[in-house]
């Protein structure tokens, strides 16, 4: 390992200490002294699990890319055949869940995304609890180990995912860095507002690939309160002011924004005022810099660390998850003939809350959009009560499927 890993893992367990971790999780020592004895069980059938997992791992479309070649098969096979058993035995020190943090790192590093590392544990999981049903005829004893199997896990998942995006976020702002060290060395696009608020015929070339138009000569005005610029009118509010002179500059430039939606761009501007020789302003220069793709990469990277937190919450409650499921499905035969507004309001309420309770914000907030519209509409004369509660109950559904399909080989619960 590099300097790079070795000087986050020295830093990691003094701003995460073991013991705080595991009183959170309530991994306690009976727990532990249990998951040694299930270790032993699993040595001995560890063929089976490995069976299992790779099965899987090498005939999945999101895995098997990753395994090159039956010799890297064979080394990692070597591995899990003891690593499995040592995720149960122990012993619990700084070394254990350093291993966690090494992988993490290492999945880092070959470009292995957490959709297809998820999707892999939660078989390994599968595979696990299998053994347990043929062990342990006893329900208590095999709620017991399903539910240790189920706290391990979750441990490698966070420990592991944790380190990803440690050094995923390292990694983003190294490069922001280095776009900011260009971008103070190079205007983009420049072009200069005079009094009579009239764009300067001396403009940047790489205004014409920004605005996607001519702006030289154009009315400053006309060209930003286009109701396809969002903030323009803001910003030519401020360009007024700052050309009236009548409060100080740096009130003026406080009002200025630092972005503006251009069409379907996103810019980021800079001012530098040119003043008279009476310190008044005279003109003003505008660079804009289009930071449309970074915004998009960033929200991508938001979107999935919010569902990975998503998938990795209904892992560790899966039993509460499948339940939340039931739960639906039986109320779902209510709102589809529902004509009553109040039920079909209660249902939709507590179906909100109860996606939002597992991160499925992008459901719950379908449901606040449905919640809303049945709110402006409820006083319509001839609004039909009954079609829009069946509506909005296919559309809960629909979605709720989509998510279950694409998250099968995450979560094996099908749709």
């Amino acid at each position: 390992m590099n300097d790079e890993y070795n000087e986050y893992l020295k830093n990691y367990f003094i701003n995460s200490p073991i013991a705080e971790f595991e009183k959170y999780l309530n991994f306690d020592e009976k727990k532990k002294e249990t998951a040694k004895k299930l270790s032993s069980i699993l040595k001995e059938n560890i063929e089976s699990v490995l069976k299992d997992f790779y099965d899987f791992n090498l005939n999945n479309e999101k895995t098997k890319k990753f395994f090159h070649g039956s010799a890297e098969v064979e080394r990692l096979m070597k591995t899990n055949r003891n690593y499995i058993p040592y995720l149960f035995s122990g012993p619990f020190d700084i070394e254990y869940y350093s291993e966690k943090i090494k992988i993490g790192y290492l999945h880092f590093k070959r470009g292995i995304p957490n959709d297809a590392y998820l999707a892999s544990l939660g078989t390994l999981s599968s595979a696990i609890n299998k053994i347990w049903k043929t062990k342990f005829s006893d329900i208590i004893e095999l709620f017991e180990a399903q539910s240790i199997t189920t706290d391990l896990l979750f441990i490698e998942v966070y420990f592991t995912i944790n380190t990803y995006y440690s050094f995923l976020e390292k990694k983003l702002v190294n490069e922001e860095t280095k776009v900011k060290e260009i971008l103070n060395n190079i205007k983009d696009a420049y072009f200069i507002i005079d009094k009579n608020l009239i764009v300067s015929d001396v403009v940047s070339r790489s205004c014409h690939i920004i605005f996607e138009t001519d702006i030289a000569g154009k009315d400053f005005p006309t060209v930003f309160t286009d109701p396809r610029v969002k903030r323009g009118d803001i910003l030519v509010l401020a360009i007024k002011q700052y050309f009236e002179n009548l409060f100080n500059l740096e009130s003026i430039f406080n009002m200025f924004p630092s972005t503006i939606e251009f069409y379907n761009k996103t810019l980021k501007l800079s001012y530098t005022p040119i003043l008279n020789i009476n310190k008044k302003p005279e003109k003003i220069v505008i660079c804009a810099t289009d930071i449309s793709e970074h915004i998009k990469n960033q929200q991508v990277i938001e979107d999935n660390n919010a569902k990975n937190i998503s998938l990795i919450k209904i892992i560790k409650q899966k039993n509460e998850f499948e339940n939340m499921l039931k739960t639906i499905a039986t109320k779902n035969i209510t709102l589809l003939d529902c004509d009553d507004i109040a039920t079909g309001k209660t249902i939709l309420h507590e179906y909100k809350n109860l996606f939002a309770s597992f991160g499925l914000l992008h459901i719950s907030s379908l449901i606040s959009n449905l919640e809303l519209e049945l709110l402006a509409k409820e006083h319509v004369e001839k609004f039909n009560v009954k079609e829009f509660l069946s509506l909005s109950c296919c559309m809960i559904s629909d979605l709720l499927k989509k998510y279950l399909e694409e998250n099968y080989d995450i979560l094996g619960i099908a749709s």
